[in-house]
């Protein structure tokens, strides 16, 4: 979200988005300070989000049954992410080094995008410069992920994931605090001389 948004659209938006960036900051700071937890709930969530898509999967599967061609693919496919969420959890070693190679990626893919989109705004958004920072820091989490694989995978992907959450969040601060009067009603309006 822009400044340019913020200041367009609801006042409150700028307040939001101020709330919303600190909380990834704050969340963030948390995943700093316990890194090992940090990943081993970042495989959590995710063995949580496979189970219940595989459970998905299954239930869409008995409801088109009458698809007899697609009904084996559905009931695989469920079947796979159920799978996949069990090995997560009874195997959280070796769910941890997947994982952690599979973040580091998006997170660089991430930074690259973020900093292509800072570049594309940079003459439409005064800030486009705090867009950039994040996306550069997303790059360095990423190859720093890779870099330091499988060795530093139980402690690294938390703190990264952490740092991430950071480098998210201050620029949604930063666009809400620079269109928003925090103690007025809202984004602060040019005075008319």
């Amino acid at each position: 979200m822009s400044n340019q948004d913020i200041q367009n659209n609801d006042p409150s938006l700028g307040k939001w988005s101020i709330a919303l960036g600190a909380l990834l900051v704050v969340l963030g700071v948390v995943a700093i300070a316990m890194p090992f937890i940090s990943t081993l709930a970042t495989e959590l969530v995710i063995a949580s989000v496979f189970f219940s898509s595989g459970i998905i999967q299954l239930i869409y599967a008995y409801r088109s049954r009458a698809n007899v061609k697609s009904l084996v693919f559905k009931l695989l496919l469920g079947a796979g992410y159920i799978g996949s969420s069990a090995l997560l959890l009874f195997y959280p070693l070796q769910g941890v080094l997947s994982l952690t190679l599979a973040i580091g990626s998006f997170i660089l893919v991430e930074g690259i995008l973020q900093a292509i989109m800072a570049i594309r705004m940079r003459e439409e958004e005064s800030g486009w410069y705090w867009t950039l920072g994040s996306g550069l820091f997303a790059v360095v989490f990423g190859v720093s992920i890779m870099l330091g694989w499988p060795a530093d995978s139980a402690w690294i992907l938390g703190l990264l994931v952490g740092l991430n959450l950071i480098s998210d969040g201050w620029p949604m601060v930063i666009f809400g605090l620079a269109g928003t009067d925090l103690f007025g009603s809202g984004p602060q309006q040019p005075q008319a001389s």
